[in-house]
């Protein structure tokens, strides 16, 4: 393999990993959960509260009633700020519980997942850029950009069509993977935490993402292409 395919090799997942991170970030904004909630029909929901009381476990005393789109949101905000690392402390009900010590437990671990992942996109966004510098000193920078960004687009375009159809089990397969312990598993009839993330904000997510990057990427692509083609035709004229 030549040093240039290799060059566009790695400069195409350093920028995957690091546009998939940027993007979901982006689409982790309340604006993503209301404008999927309205697509969906989703108006809001019902949660169950419990404790305190004298039984055992607390989870007995549960009352279920219903939860506005505005409350979902409220719970939404907090629970992605204190993922992604804007807040310090996860999201507290006054009086009554409304999320399990699981479920707290579980979005510890995703906040240690997200945090991981900023790293490593801030790492891939340096290399992305060294690989960057180093083609422009030698003059292939817009070869790399177009290259590049058709590979990522490719990456992700693949990836999407699998989970298209089979968004279920590489859904498990992702959790499986970065939550080995298995805190993710919940009872859909008593999780509020699955009620405030159901089946249809993941699909939408992962398809916001995808679709997002997958048009950054090829528009860069296609400005790098018709930057490239101007200059060929600049020197031609000029030769």
């Amino acid at each position: 393999m030549s040093s240039y395919r290799v060059n566009v090799a790695i400069f195409a997942i350093t920028i995957t990993v690091f546009g998939l991170v940027a993007l979901a970030l982006v689409w982790s904004g309340d604006w993503a959960y209301a404008a999927l909630a309205n697509v969906n029909g989703v108006k809001g929901t019902t949660f169950r509260s419990f404790g305190p009381c004298g039984f055992t476990p607390q989870t007995g005393c549960f009352v279920e009633g219903p939860i506005s789109l505005e409350g979902l949101l409220g719970w939404h905000r907090s629970w992605a700020a204190y993922a992604t690392g804007l807040t310090a402390a996860a999201p507290m009900s006054f009086g009554r519980s409304i999320f399990t010590p699981d479920e707290y437990a579980h979005m510890a671990d995703v906040r240690v997942v997200f945090r991981g992942a900023e790293i490593l996109a801030a790492a891939a966004l340096a290399v992305a850029a060294f690989r960057l510098w180093r083609a422009r000193r030698d003059g292939q920078a817009l070869r790399l950009v177009r290259d590049g960004g058709r590979v990522a687009a490719a990456l992700v375009a693949v990836v999407g069509v699998v989970a298209v159809f089979a968004f279920d089990p590489l859904f498990l397969l992702f959790h499986e993977l970065f939550f080995p312990q298995g805190n993710f598993l919940f009872d859909p009839a008593t999780s509020n935490l699955l009620r405030l993330y159901p089946e249809w904000y993941w699909q939408g997510i992962t398809a916001g993402v995808a679709i997002s990057f997958i048009a950054i990427a090829l528009l860069a692509a296609a400005a790098a292409h018709l930057a490239l083609r101007r200059a060929s035709t600049t020197y031609t004229r000029a030769a």
